[in-house]
């Protein structure tokens, strides 16, 4: 019953509010709104070193820039998300977050004692990892956020809470019943066991007081038996006498 109550509305004071506090949908949709954008934001800064820096060909003056990097340009990172936020598909020139790890590998140099490239290659093995933590994170944001905001705002719980009262909740409620009839029957049989333990518990004291009262009884008949006998002597004599 608590269960059906909190599904229909979880906002609601119920019994199970206080123990599942949950959120409305407009504060989840704000979080996942955010989120996306974090994501985008992630993939922003990881294209801006691949196009800005990466994917360059400076020259040995501009220190800020230059560590010896050359090779075929290294494939940018795929955007999840549009600028309305709605979700969008990889082109062919761009790499997504499940194999960008794998694609990149191919674009990672050889470095020399002082961090520049001495093979060909875009990135050093430093920057590789660096971008690829930055893609796990973006990834982890995307795949994991809206299964987390799921437990924000109940649904989890919710669609759970549906199932059991559906598949369960009958056949249990049927078997409560069944227990519950066998219980009555079992307590009508204790009652009845206990009536009769008290009246065949007390039947010897029944027994010994009526025969404590039935003593005097046959004492006071046999008493006018003998009364009556001697009476009868003692006219049958004077009637003799006479």
């Amino acid at each position: 019953m608590a269960m059906e109550e909190w599904v229909e509305n979880p906002q609601a004071e119920t019994a199970l509010s206080n123990i599942l506090p949950c959120v409305d949908q407009r504060t989840t949709n704000h979080s996942l709104i955010q989120s996306k954008q974090v994501i985008n934001d992630l993939v922003n800064v990881v294209n801006t070193y691949i196009y800005t820096f990466a994917n360059s060909d400076p020259t040995k003056d501009d220190t800020t820039q230059y560590y010896n990097q050359s090779g075929p340009p290294m494939p940018p990172l795929c955007y999840p998300f549009n600028s309305q936020l709605q979700d969008r598909e990889c082109t062919s020139q761009e790499v997504s977050m499940a194999n960008a790890s794998l694609v990149w590998k191919d674009y990672i140099c050889n470095i020399s004692a002082s961090g520049q490239c001495v093979t060909i290659g875009r990135v050093t093995p430093d920057i590789y990892n660096q971008l690829v933590a930055a893609v796990n994170e973006s990834y982890a944001l995307e795949h994991y956020a809206p299964p987390l905001l799921s437990f924000q705002d109940c649904n989890f719980v919710r669609e759970t809470f549906q199932n059991i009262a559906s598949d369960y909740c009958p056949p249990l409620e049927q078997h409560l019943k069944l227990v519950n009839a066998g219980l009555g029957l079992i307590s009508v049989g204790v009652l009845l066991c206990l009536v009769l333990w008290i009246l065949y518990a007390n039947r010897p004291l029944r027994e010994e007081v009526f025969a404590k009262l039935s003593l005097p009884i046959k004492c006071w008949s046999y008493k006018n038996n003998s009364s009556t006998n001697s009476n009868e002597n003692i006219v049958s004599s004077m009637s003799t006498g006479v």
